[in-house]
């Protein structure tokens, strides 16, 4: 508690304090000495906070350390400190009076070494009690543990939450999607909490509290079009097909319905339940079930699977019954010849296969197309086993050809053509690679976007905040100004952007927001005439 103290000090020392929202999320989901998490991803949820305009830090497989310094941000002054939200799903220990929030590199913590190896829940708690209108911590994660010596349990213990924290827990997948739905304007903890019963609510928790409040009618009404941007550019930054769907569901005429019916094209139909029920069915073994099961564990067929593998699984056999010692016979003057067991004879179909020569670099390129388009080889090893001989036949029902597990000259190019199909572009590659690094913010984040795409489409971005991350040390109203000054000096839609990414409540936040709307309603930025997908990618940004 001292070191966080010392802290806090040297914070408020670095410049005048102020008011804002905050939240946090983190998901440990690869452990170096525990079960993986299942369904851990946070992203989500901090999508939704940077949506909702929150100081939003976020994080993935974090050690110790770095799980020290995410929760930092939490201790930066404010005077009059807005809601707090702090979602943080992976592997907790408790013992004595206190839950730990464990890192990555936890190594069979005891009592003594839990707080050098994770983050105790009181301090999270502590950090978090003077929010307004209040603070929810959503703590998600499974019924595995890890291994740890005496003095400590898997699992999170009884905890004393402070007078306006609420405590909520459950499954990774829940408290994330709980963490999106409680920033939605006007969602209280009750009503979050009734929409999904495996989440739990801690002693003490407020069901009535509301993070984010209601917009009045009048402001929802002041830009109609503000709303199909908005969601638009979370589709666009999701780039699932289930996300352009949802866009063109509530606006089939929208600004962007058309780059949203392009986008649902090239991703293509993404294989159903019934769909691999179907290839697993047909395959009738116990790879291709096990195959489904772990695709839909709770799908339509999940029971039928099931069962399916009991009967092909051979029951354990009885232990034999010793028989009685057989009396010797009288060796033969002339030993008869032992009988030869005829070899398997390879089928038409495998022989096919082998006279394409495939080397273990074709097999492992053959098994990535595969898994690109929904067939699962359980790895690219370049080892045809049985789950690659699964997804092949698998793929052969589907596309009308025999199903015999084995390969031909013109299955090989009906399926690179087809994985070609589905192959992201550069720019989507471009995209989710921004989002894996730069649009989580922080130096090293940012240098590793740049280094993969120097000219890539968020390059000028990453080196302003770039810049910004460097300049840390320069007084926050004078960087605000330069800030400021540069945006004017551009004055494109992304340089305004990009002082609202930074400043969201700065001096000339308003006036920022207004000129941006202002370029992008008239298709300009800079000097120059844009495009619907450079304002797309804009919004995106």
């Amino acid at each position: 508690m001292r070191t966080l103290t010392l802290l806090l000090a040297a914070l408020v020392a670095a410049g005048p304090a102020w008011a804002e929202d905050r939240g946090v999320a983190i998901a440990n989901a690869r452990y170096q000495n525990a079960p993986e998490l299942a369904d851990a991803d946070a992203g989500p949820a901090s999508e939704a906070m940077k949506a909702a305009g929150f100081r939003t830090v976020a994080g993935a497989d974090l050690t110790s350390t770095d799980l020290r310094k995410a929760l930092a941000d939490l201790l930066r002054p404010d005077d009059a400190p807005g809601a707090r939200l702090v979602l943080l799903n992976g592997r907790f220990l408790h013992g004595g009076s206190d839950s730990w929030y464990m890192g990555t590199d936890a190594d069979q913590p005891d009592l003594v070494r839990a707080g050098s190896q994770g983050v105790p829940l009181s301090m999270v708690l502590d950090l978090m009690k003077q929010a307004q209108p209040g603070a929810v911590l959503l703590l998600g994660s499974d019924r595995q543990g890890m291994d740890h010596a005496a003095g400590l349990e898997n699992g999170i213990g009884p905890l004393a939450p402070p007078a306006g924290v609420t405590v909520i827990s459950g499954p990774p997948d829940a408290t994330t999607a709980a963490a999106a739905a409680l920033l939605k304007p006007g969602a209280s903890v009750g009503e979050v909490l009734r929409a999904d019963d495996r989440l739990t609510l801690a002693e003490g928790g407020d069901a009535q509290l509301v993070l984010v409040a209601a917009q009045a009618d009048a402001d929802a009404a002041a830009d109609p079009l503000e709303a199909d941007r908005d969601l638009w550019a979370k589709a666009a930054a999701e780039d699932t097909a289930e996300a352009y769907r949802g866009y063109l569901e509530r606006y089939p005429t929208g600004l962007y319905s058309a780059a949203a019916k392009a986008r649902l094209e090239a991703l293509g139909p993404a294989q159903s339940d019934r769909d691999l029920w179907a290839e697993a069915a047909a395959a009738n073994t116990a790879a291709a079930y096990e195959d489904y099961l772990a695709r839909y564990p709770r799908g339509e067929y999940a029971e039928a699977a099931q069962r399916r593998l009991v009967e092909l699984r051979p029951a354990p056999e009885p232990a034999p019954v010793p028989a009685p010692a057989p009396v010797p016979a009288p060796a033969p003057e002339i030993q008869q010849p032992r009988a030869v067991v005829a070899p398997r004879q390879p089928s038409q179909a495998e022989l096919t296969e082998s006279r394409l020569g495939l080397s273990r670099g074709d097999r492992m390129t053959i098994q990535r197309r595969l898994n690109a388009l929904g067939y699962s080889t359980g790895g690219a090893d370049g080892v045809f086993g049985s789950r690659s001989r699964s997804a092949i036949r698998g793929w052969q029902q589907r596309n009308g050809y025999a199903v015999t597990g084995y390969l031909t000259a013109t299955q090989l190019g009906t399926l690179r053509a087809q994985a070609a199909a589905v192959t992201p572009s550069r720019d989507q590659q471009d995209r989710a690679y921004w989002q894996q690094t730069g649009a989580r913010g922080g130096v090293r984040n940012l240098r590793a976007y740049l280094d993969r795409y120097p000219n890539g489409i968020y390059a000028q971005t990453a080196r302003q905040r770039l810049a910004a991350a460097l300049d840390e040390d320069i007084p926050r109203d004078e960087r605000e100004d330069r800030a400021w000054n540069r945006a004017r000096q551009q004055d494109t839609v992304q340089s305004y952007t990009q002082y609202l990414q930074n400043w969201p409540r700065g001096e000339h936040a308003e006036q920022a927001r207004q000129r941006r709307n202002r370029l992008i309603n008239q298709g300009q930025m800079g000097g120059g005439v844009i495009g619907l997908d450079t304002i797309i990618r804009e919004l995106v940004k």
